[in-house]
């Protein structure tokens, strides 16, 4: 099957000055799969996950590279026909749905927004059906109800399945969800991914996922890839990852998670600055076992297994 996301050395950086944020980041999603994508805050998740519907925060540039959506090239689009692609083709859930919800539009106005740009054949009484059956589907009871009222209305919960609702309006093939359960309780965290996960089987939903949480990633992806200062360090599929990790930053991620009998084991160091990464390999300064010549050259991301992809000295 043809990849249906290809994503091929995609670089964005700083725009007042050269430097790279998300670095030459390639990699492909079929159809229907759901791509886990992990690493700490400030390791350019967000904004490769953006970069998708070519959308970037102030200060943010696209340098290189190229996005393919179901054959379309993103980056090739002129503002008018990107707008037909975003919401229709492509969709994103926010991190924080209150602070992405309008306050002062009711949920009725803000879902209808949506359907009047990508599907405006639809009458005023076939949108409200349309509403009130994309509520349902996506677990809120009283739908008629909930479109009267606005976000500071809602719970929490509540406010992630209307941001849901409305990636959903336009009926998009592919889903970026950028943390979309770390703003809710755990119990609402189960009920938001497997929602998500039944609208990946029911609706063949591609899904691009973003998260820092790998008991969340183990849960709903079907491969991963892991990101440390903004590049992929390695690629694999979901159970071959957890299973073999390879890459010495996928292996301390796994073992600060939490396990029965043993407490959570905080990473050693943090994040390197973007802008201050080191010469060589950038893992190296927080590396238990670094490697001479990752001082001086930077590792490339090898396939050293089939579907299993690390960027380290250690498996050339």
């Amino acid at each position: 099957m043809n990849p249906f996301l290809v994503v091929k050395d995609l670089t964005l950086g700083l725009t007042y000055k050269r430097v790279p944020l998300v670095e030459k980041v390639s990699f492909e999603v079929k159809k229907g799969e759901v791509l886990g994508v992990l690493g700490e805050s400030g390791c350019g998740k967000t904004l490769t996950g953006f970069s998708l519907l070519r959308l970037f925060p102030p200060g943010i540039s696209y340098y290189s590279g190229e996005v393919w959506i179901d054959g379309i090239p993103i980056y090739s689009l002129k503002e008018k026909e990107l707008c037909q692609i975003r919401g229709k083709k492509v969709a994103i859930i926010l991190q924080d749905p209150l602070s992405s919800l309008n306050p002062v539009l009711s949920i009725k106005e803000q879902l209808e927004e949506v359907f009047k740009a990508h599907r405006p054949e639809l009458t005023k009484k076939e949108r409200f059906e349309k509403m009130v059956d994309l509520l349902r589907e996506v677990g809120i009871s009283d739908p008629e109800i909930r479109l009267k009222s606005y976000p500071h209305q809602l719970s929490g919960g509540l406010r992630q399945r209307i941001m849901i609702a409305i990636a959903l309006a336009g009926d998009p093939e592919i889903l970026v969800a950028d943390e979309p359960t770390t703003a809710i309780d755990p119990t609402l965290q189960i009920q938001v991914l497997n929602l998500l996960k039944r609208l990946n089987r029911e609706r063949g939903l591609t899904i691009v996922f973003i998260s820092h949480d790998l008991g969340v990633i183990r849960w709903i992806a079907h491969r991963v890839a892991v990101f440390y200062a903004g590049e992929i360090v390695e690629l694999a599929p979901i159970e071959r990852l957890f299973l073999t990790p390879l890459h010495p930053y996928t292996q301390a991620l796994i073992n600060s998670y939490p396990k029965e009998g043993k407490f959570k084991v905080d990473l050693k160091g943090g994040v390197v600055e973007l802008s201050k990464k080191p010469e060589g390999c950038y893992y190296q300064l927080r590396c238990d076992n670094p490697c001479e010549k990752g001082k001086t050259y930077h590792p490339q991301l090898l396939e050293v297994v089939p579907q299993h992809w690390v960027r380290c000295f250690r498996y050339e």
